[in-house]
């Protein structure tokens, strides 16, 4: 390495002058760390470079190694230029940064400092041994087609993890944990079956390009080089690529601020375009023109599937709405559409009705055979209404069992126990301004609830409290 020459650049300011292109190979010693300059460490304050440079530096990295490298820096000024540039070729610039840590692999990385400006700089590397015990022992998951998509997390990857698919592997990250998300960078993707494959990127750029990757075969392996510190909070779903490549898009949706927070979609250049949320969250608003349609879909994209079709018309009496599921997709048919989330009920009035309110219910795990669907919910108002219900049977099954109550004034006017002696059947009215839904699974399996309901105008030749049947009820006693 060439030395380093100092010049003074303001009264009591010493700058570095690096000069020339330097390539860096592993030292001996893999414990010790290289530094930039050679005096510095990152405990201090990073020192100064001079203007109007021009330096380079590749760092060798052997199969089998990878490098931590972290950066302090603030190059004061737009037209300096300080970036890293990673074996893939993916470029990340850095204009303030304070030990920024980032982990690459063979066959090697460069940073290049173009100043213009006086700034400050200081850079640690450090070279490790993929731990040949860990990659010896991979996982094996299997993702279909037309199938629930499989969920892992950052954490989940300590051991090499191949995702074998009938078609082609789709892999979509989120973020997640704010405080872990510079730990995706850890995680690495390769294009085959093995950490020997070809290696396409870690998570942290895969989330940051907003989009899914697909593999180029079957398989698709996803390995943390640095065992323990995995970004636990961050999920990566997994699927058959034929269940999403109708999408011109694909893209996750990750709410930092669950009250601050919309989706954006765009399908003008060619729908359909989709995009996906994790665990349950309310929506308060949907805007789009009237010529579009924004269909909702719990577990993965498909007719049984589906919840809710929306346009600009019914979004105004069928939001706000709870998406109590695990994953939901949203596809956009063509031209825009803005959806404005929440995290709680009372933001998102979702508790509260009005006149001409649309919605459902539904168990966390609907349209997925599971013994975890219980939950319970209710909606009420000051004014009364004619309130009315449906209830998809399919779910009643086992010891499982469903009370619907709609209540006026505090008072039960219909208290409905559904259970496999007593089948709902069609649909359910009555005069009342609340209404409370309470599934138990009790250890049976099923694909949960869905229960629609509505809130119009009270009819007032309508008997208080009395139950019509506005379709035939079919009630079968055991």
């Amino acid at each position: 390495m060439s030395s380093l020459v100092t010049k003074y650049c303001h009264q009591f300011d010493v700058c570095l002058v690096c000069a020339g292109t330097q390539t860096i190979d592993p030292p001996k010693n893999l414990s010790v760390a290289w530094y930039y300059p050679t005096t510095w460490n990152y405990s201090n304050i990073a020192p100064q470079y001079a203007a109007n440079q021009n330096c380079s530096w590749i760092f060798n990295i052997p199969k089998g190694m990878f490098v931590s490298f972290s950066l302090t820096a603030n190059t004061a000024s737009s037209t300096t230029k300080l970036t890293m540039t990673d074996s893939l070729g993916y470029v990340s610039t850095f204009s303030s940064v304070t030990m920024e840590t980032y982990y690459l692999v063979a066959p090697s990385f460069r940073v290049d400092l173009q100043s213009t400006q006086v700034g400050t700089f200081g850079m640690v590397v450090q070279w490790f041994t993929i731990d040949p015990n860990a990659t010896s022992n991979a996982v094996t998951y299997q993702v279909h087609s037309a199938s629930s998509p499989l969920i892992l997390y950052g954490g989940n990857f300590d051991l090499p993890t191949v995702i074998q698919a009938d078609t082609l592997v789709s892999l979509l990250p989120f973020w997640g944990n704010i405080l872990l998300t510079s730990f995706m960078r850890i995680t690495q993707v390769y294009d085959g079956p093995s950490i020997d494959s070809q290696n396409i990127g870690n998570l942290y750029n895969m989330a940051s390009s907003g989009q899914n990757i697909k593999s180029s075969g079957k398989t698709l392996t996803i390995f943390s080089l640095y065992p323990g510190i995995g970004a636990a909070g961050n999920p990566v779903i997994l699927q058959d690529y034929s269940d999403v490549k109708q999408f011109k898009s694909y893209k996750a949706i990750a709410c930092i601020v669950p009250n601050m927070c919309e989706l954006s979609l765009d399908a003008t250049q060619g729908g359909p375009v989709a995009a996906v949320r994790l665990s349950r969250f309310y929506v308060k608003n949907i805007a789009m023109p009237s010529t579009n349609t924004l269909s909702v879909y719990t577990n993965y994209v498909a007719t049984a599937n589906k919840l809710s079709d929306y346009t600009s018309a019914t979004a105004k009496t069928n939001i706000p709405q709870l998406f109590n599921g695990k994953l939901t997709t949203f596809v956009l048919d063509q031209g825009t559409a803005t959806v404005v989330f929440s995290g709680d009920s009372i933001d998102s009035k979702w508790s509260t009705a009005f006149e001409g309110r649309r919605g459902f219910f539904t168990s966390p795990n609907y349209a997925t055979n599971s013994t975890e669907q219980s939950f319970n919910d209710q909606i009420s108002s000051s004014t009364t209404f004619d309130i009315s219900y449906t209830i998809d049977g399919s779910s009643i099954v086992g010891n499982s069992v469903l009370n619907v109550m709609i209540k006026s004034n505090q008072k039960a006017v219909i208290d409905n126990s559904y259970s496999t002696k007593n089948y709902p059947g069609g649909l359910v009215k009555a005069t009342g301004d609340f209404i409370s839904v309470n599934y138990q699974s009790q250890g049976s399996a099923s694909v949960g609830p869905l229960i629609t309901f509505r809130f119009d105008k009270h009819n007032s030749a309508m008997t208080h409290g009395f139950l019509l049947a506005i379709a035939v009820s079919i009630w079968r006693l055991f």
